[in-house]
């Protein structure tokens, strides 16, 4: 606890530094200062050189079992697009390379953090991007990406599909969306995004919100349902991996409730001035707060990767 409380000190602190230096100098429109540099250096080497956090014992011992990228192309159910193909060809390319595992985090920590810090730096306005760094890693999005790798992957590239669907690109969206889940699969749910690019609480918000509520009344016959949907797809989900008896931690639930519920309590001040963007990164809460309610039936873990996605 004592590190997590240094390493968001300093991150604020470098953030604070760089908000601070482009205010002064008038550079409000630069995208990078010594100061950001020096903080993305620090996320990267964090990142990169652990031998250890939640799952990376777990990615380790995978890198080692990996095979070379000529054997990995030789067998074509490799090329499921339901087993995060993309990632565990990269995952092979850099083993052909290299058989240290620590070069391989170094790398997936320089794509994520780039993209990520990035992302922030280009929607923040200059006044408020130590605040928004400080709020990126206090709820655990930047402890996420040294916790799942692929998540982490999936969710940086991401980030790119948000800069597209805000300029309304969207062809652009979806082939960054299906990129995306050929890293890990859930990030295909970014799909239904687009549709709720709308104000927050619009119709199809509180479209949602029914039938998440239904879904949430219905738990077990509903899931099982979707689950069937799924597994035709070609997309297996086991059921132990939802019905696992795990249900998401109450404080968490309440923090996820704090924006859509302050959003839907005053939603007519909210609504009056907002622009498309900060309409986007509130709906963004709101679908993640579904997810988390689900999560308090069942799946705890499942869930919330998929909350996870819309938490930027």
């Amino acid at each position: 606890m004592i590190q997590a409380f240094i390493i968001l000190g300093i991150v604020t602190l470098l953030s604070y530094l760089s908000q601070r230096h482009q205010q002064e100098n008038g550079m409000e429109n630069m995208r990078w200062d010594i100061y950001l540099i020096i903080l993305t250096i620090f996320l990267i080497l964090m990142f990169g050189l652990r031998k250890s956090y939640n799952d990376t014992i777990n990615y380790r011992r995978g890198y080692k079992l990996s095979v070379d990228i000529s054997t990995f192309l030789s067998e074509r159910s490799n090329f499921d697009i339901f087993s995060n193909p993309l990632f565990y060809a990269f995952q092979s390319l850099i083993r052909t390379m290299t058989s240290n595992y620590t070069y391989f985090f170094l790398i997936c920590a320089c794509y994520i953090n780039i993209l990520n810090v990035s992302f922030i730096k280009k929607n923040t306005e200059i006044r408020n991007f130590a605040f928004s760094m400080f709020i990126y890693t206090a709820i655990g999005t930047m402890f996420l990406t040294m916790a799942a790798i692929k998540q982490a992957l999936a969710m940086a590239t991401l980030t790119l599909a948000l800069n597209a669907l805000m300029d309304r690109k969207y062809i652009k969206y979806y082939l960054i969306v299906f990129i995306a889940g050929m890293i890990h699969t859930y990030a295909w749910i970014f799909a239904i995004l687009p549709l709720f690019y709308t104000k927050p609480w619009s119709f199809r918000t509180l479209l949602l919100l029914l039938i998440t509520l239904a879904i949430t009344y219905t738990f077990k016959s509903s899931i099982e349902s979707i689950l069937k949907v799924a597994d035709q797809a070609g997309k297996t989900v086991a059921k132990e991996e939802v019905f696992d008896n795990n249900k998401m931690n109450i404080f968490r639930v309440g923090i996820y409730t704090i924006m859509p519920a302050i959003t839907l309590l005053f939603k007519s001040y909210v609504n009056k001035d907002i622009d498309k963007k900060n309409s986007l990164f509130i709906q963004m809460s709101i679908i993640s707060f579904m997810f988390i309610l689900l999560a308090t039936q069942n799946g705890a873990n499942m869930f919330g990767r998929a909350a996870n996605y819309f938490i930027y």
